[in-house]
Order: structure tokens, then C-alpha cells, then sequence
């Protein structure tokens, strides 16, 4: 495979209302940007028909408010006409990721069970010794290669895309809001106390059995979020803190 090419989308906000999970993604309203039916054929072809997450709960509330990242690969295809040979070349979305900025609820409380990424906000302690207190974060998550293009490092480019991404753009992941714009997303996401500027931490809530990839990227276990389901999966906290160039 030739070197993927990488989109990246800011949060589609609004454009994304009229995403209908019942529908392929390629059946989806115009309005509805490109990039983002991409990514969304992704994560359907890896988390609901091959992991079986529940095609409602695939697409969230994060989605809107998320900068994603997809990566192509180019694919030729061949054809004959009049004895000649004609090579085409398209380019095929074959690995996703987002990045959700804060802020959070509160962490998955262990040996819970809920949907994905725990948006029900029903929940444990928001303070271990990896994240203290009411420290910002941001969250990498819907990470997925389809399944013929594995192994070939697309998780880990996509990993170091974004977070080179955030180390030169903290005040857009959490620009400056006024005072009751800022206190609405807070009650929003079940939060009441006042945040601190995002200061580069990271944090995946990641399958079991997938520690050691994330742990090569930097990542390292929390011990006390423990153990907790999400769509029938075990996962694990895990984090990394960025040196964070623009705060």
C-alpha cells in the first residue's frame, strides 16, 4: 500500500442532526459531511458488524462536538477495453479516530456496564492518582482499521496525527467561552465544578487485550478505574500526559 492520505475534520456541529443511524452511512442526508460518512463506514464495518455494538449506539452525542481523522488508502482497479488495459485509482477510507475535548463525565465506576464511552454519565469517582480531580482531558476514541488493512500501522499514524495535532492547538480544543456558555456544558455533562486549562492530558478507554499496542504509544494503566463493560467489551483507562506547546 502506497503512504495513506489523511482527512481531518473539525466538530460538524450541526451537519451531523440529520445523521440517521438506521441508514448505511452512505445513504445519509446531503448534509452530512463526506468525511464524516467515512468515518461512520468504518466504524460500522469494525464495531457493529464485526464487534457487535448496537448500531443506535455507534453513533453518540461526542460525535458533533469531536475532531475525527480518516485515512485512505489508494486502491487500482483494472479493466480491459479494445485489447487495452485500464488502471484506475481510487481512494478507499480504511482507518478512523476521534479526539473528544471537554469536557467529560465522570469515569466509568468499576464493573460497571453501559453503552459506549459511558455518555450516561452514571458513574464512580472522578479523581485517581493518573487524573487528579477536575483536570481536563481529551479523549482518543473509535479507533478502527478495517480488517484487510491491519498490520500495517494505520492505528499507530493515526494515533501520532492527532496527538501532534493537540500539542499545537489546545486553545482549540477548548477555546475560551464565556462564563455562562462554559457553565452550561459543564451541567451538560454532569459536571458542577470550574475547569483548569486542558494541560496535556490524554486519556483512551481501551479494550482489554489491546493495553500492550497502547502502552507501546505512550499509555500507561490506571489501576484504580479497574475493569468495566461497554457493549458487552471489557475495557481499561489508560493515559498519557503531551508537553502542550500553545496554552
Amino acid at each position: 500500500m502506497s503512504t495513506p492520505f489523511i482527512a481531518f475534520l473539525r466538530p460538524p456541529g450541526k451537519s451531523v442532526e440529520k445523521y440517521n443511524p438506521a441508514l448505511p452511512p452512505h445513504e445519509q442526508d446531503v448534509s452530512v459531511p463526506q468525511y464524516f460518512k467515512d468515518c461512520m463506514e468504518i466504524r460500522t464495518e469494525v464495531f457493529v458488524k464485526e464487534q457487535k455494538v448496537p448500531v443506535e449506539n455507534e453513533f453518540d452525542e461526542d460525535d458533533a462536538r469531536s475532531f475525527h481523522w480518516v485515512a485512505f488508502a489508494s486502491v487500482s482497479t483494472g479493466s480491459h477495453k479494445g485489447g487495452r488495459k485500464n488502471s484506475q485509482t481510487s481512494q478507499l477510507p480504511v482507518a478512523t479516530i476521534r479526539l473528544v475535548p471537554p469536557p467529560h463525565p465522570p469515569h466509568p465506576a468499576p464493573g460497571s456496564k453501559h453503552k459506549v464511552d459511558n455518555n450516561e454519565a452514571t458513574s464512580s469517582t472522578a479523581q485517581t492518582v493518573s487524573h487528579p480531580g477536575n483536570e481536563p482531558f481529551i479523549k482518543l476514541g473509535r479507533l478502527a482499521t478495517l480488517p484487510a488493512y491491519r498490520g500495517l500501522g494505520l492505528g499507530r499514524l493515526l494515533i501520532n496525527t492527532a496527538l501532534e495535532w493537540a500539542k499545537d492547538n489546545a486553545t482549540t480544543i477548548q477555546p475560551i467561552l464565556p462564563p455562562m456558555t462554559r457553565e452550561a456544558q459543564l451541567i451538560g455533562r454532569g459536571l458542577s465544578e470550574p475547569q483548569q486549562k486542558w494541560r496535556g492530558l490524554v486519556l483512551v478507554h481501551a479494550q482489554l487485550g489491546t493495553e500492550t499496542m497502547y502502552a507501546k504509544w505512550g499509555f500507561v494503566i490506571d489501576k484504580e478505574m479497574g475493569i468495566w463493560d461497554e457493549e458487552g467489551i471489557p475495557h481499561i483507562g489508560m493515559w498519557r500526559r503531551l508537553q502542550v506547546y500553545s496554552i
